[in-house]
């Protein structure tokens, strides 16, 4: 009797068992499966993620708190005199964009062309004004 067919079946199985084992932790490690395994990891995303209910909207009265929350920060960080203004200036105004395009777009408000993210003073003030003539303020 031989044992050969048995050893190959045996050492195919633990190959195999090491190497999805290696995915599942490259996966948990990193978010990326190994190519062959990726179209499992993509349906198991897809399906995880239409179990997540989304998110409801922000009301008026939170955009608008995290506005004035964020002017205030900038004004605070203009007329400080911190170590690494400028960087903390940048970051503060970086936000302060990224509220306003949020409020633009939960309202339904209209952005002047170009705006986003690390605007020049020119379109964030054609942004506010925006979102004060529809009525909106903070």
């Amino acid at each position: 009797m031989t044992y050969l067919p048995a050893y190959i079946a045996v050492t195919a199985g633990v190959v195999l068992a090491l190497d999805a084992a290696h995915a599942v932790l490259r996966y948990a490690a990193t978010g990326h499966a190994p190519r062959p395994y990726s179209a499992v990891t993509d349906r198991w995303e897809e399906w995880r993620d239409a179990q997540i209910p989304p998110p409801a909207p922000p009301t008026p009265q939170a955009l608008s708190a995290d506005l004035r929350r964020l002017a205030d920060e900038v004004q605070a960080v203009t007329a400080s005199s911190r170590p690494a203004k400028a960087l903390h200036l940048r970051a503060a105004l970086l936000a302060y964009d990224d509220a306003l395009l949020r409020a633009c777009r939960e309202l339904h408000v209209g952005t002047p062309e170009g705006a986003r993210s690390g605007m020049s003073p020119d379109d964030r003030f054609r942004t506010e004004s925006a979102l004060l003539a529809s009525g909106f303020e903070w």
